[in-house]
């Protein structure tokens, strides 16, 4: 991912980001092979990034070939036509996005205990407070646990790219959400929004 000045991103905001996310995709390479991707739900913690995925999964079997992987968690915002920003320059076109990459190093289990214990996780996260069957290794869950794997990311490099508004004058900003809105494309209410919080005079 291209780090450019025009675009500069606090790692606070960055790591508040993520934790609003739901999914991201670990990409992991196979020596001699082709980069593997699947979008994954995750839990966070620190420096630590706990997933589960499907043993029979191409990544998987690419983590365990090459446990040096990236996590790369991203959420389009809109695409703005140049004219927005000046109608001569056709370079003024962009996508407005938010992305956050970790380098890590993984390492994995297949231990249907363990399996469990990481989707209490996943359940803790994204569901609280909800009511269901103890996850554990039994005779309800344990044929699905054991077709699962735990992947553990330790973080050892981030990157993040905010690519929210032009980079402009607040006033060119100001009018690419002015678009955005009358525009109304799906996302782009959402989109205006973002941007708008960014405009500093």
């Amino acid at each position: 991912m291209y780090r450019s000045a025009n675009y500069p991103t606090d790692p606070e905001a960055a790591e508040a980001f993520v934790a609003g996310q739901r999914h991201g995709q670990l990409i992991a390479t196979p020596p001699g092979g082709f980069p593997c991707v699947s979008i994954l739900p995750f839990v966070k913690h620190g420096d630590q990034i706990e997933l589960h995925i499907v043993q029979e999964d191409p990544t998987f079997e690419a983590v365990l070939a090459n446990a040096r992987v990236t996590f790369f968690i991203s959420d389009f915002l809109a695409f703005s036509p140049h004219h927005w920003v000046n109608a001569e320059d056709a370079g003024r076109g962009t996508l407005h996005f938010q992305a956050v990459q970790y380098a890590c190093q993984a390492t994995t289990s297949t231990d249907p205990d363990d399996v469990a214990a990481a989707l209490r996780g996943v359940m803790a996260r994204y569901e609280p407070g909800a009511t269901f069957r103890p996850l554990q290794n039994d005779a309800f869950y344990g044929a699905r646990l054991s077709r699962l794997a735990v992947v553990r990311l330790r973080v050892v490099g981030m990157q993040a790219k905010f690519k929210v508004g032009p980079a402009a004058a607040a006033e060119v900003k100001r009018n690419v959400v002015a678009r955005l809105r009358v525009r109304n494309e799906p996302g782009d209410a959402r989109a205006a929004d973002v941007i708008a919080r960014t405009v500093v005079d």
